[in-house]
């Protein structure tokens, strides 16, 4: 399996829904926060082309600037910040040598945040790092074992841990 910026996010915020995403299984694309997410990208930045396939990945949108390829992320708050800011350095970390200079900025709009990112040689080892351990978890044949934490309450994947 390709890992992806949204299994980078995910592996964050719980290993169980990286498992779970591997295999292909979808949270509860009708759960409310999917829906105010999806409003906010549908809504916001209507300048800009939204939702670009790259590779496997999908970007919320790009901008040129000078010569710089800036990869911009939009959430709908800065609640889960380092988990974006780490699928954020994934996208860079991916197409840092397809592209002369890339950086990434994450956008909130409703708090009006605007977060600029640039990939370290360090940043370059966690995520080097992180991708190893999600490749440990998604060759499992069984899911991590549940445990609740504070995002469980709002997670599209409620009924895969907790019915």
């Amino acid at each position: 399996m390709n890992i992806t910026g949204s299994i980078i996010q995910s592996y964050i915020i719980c290993p169980r829904q990286t498992w779970l995403m591997s295999r292909k299984i979808s949270g509860d694309q009708q759960n409310e926060f999917i829906s105010i997410g999806r409003h906010i990208s549908e809504t916001t930045y209507q300048r800009n082309k939204k939702e670009i396939n790259l590779g496997d990945n999908k970007i919320d949108f790009i901008k040129k600037e000078n010569d710089s390829l800036i990869i911009v992320e939009t959430k709908k708050s800065s609640k889960m910040i380092e988990a974006t800011e780490t699928q954020l350095l994934f996208y860079l970390y991916s197409y840092k040598n397809k592209f002369r200079e890339v950086k990434g900025e994450i956008r909130v709009p409703k708090e009006n945040k605007v977060i600029e990112l640039e990939l370290t040689e360090e940043k370059t080892k966690c995520i080097e790092k992180l991708v190893g351990e999600i490749n440990s978890i998604i060759k499992k044949n069984s899911a991590p074992r549940k445990k609740r934490i504070k995002p469980c309450s709002s997670c599209s994947y409620l009924d895969f841990c907790w019915s």
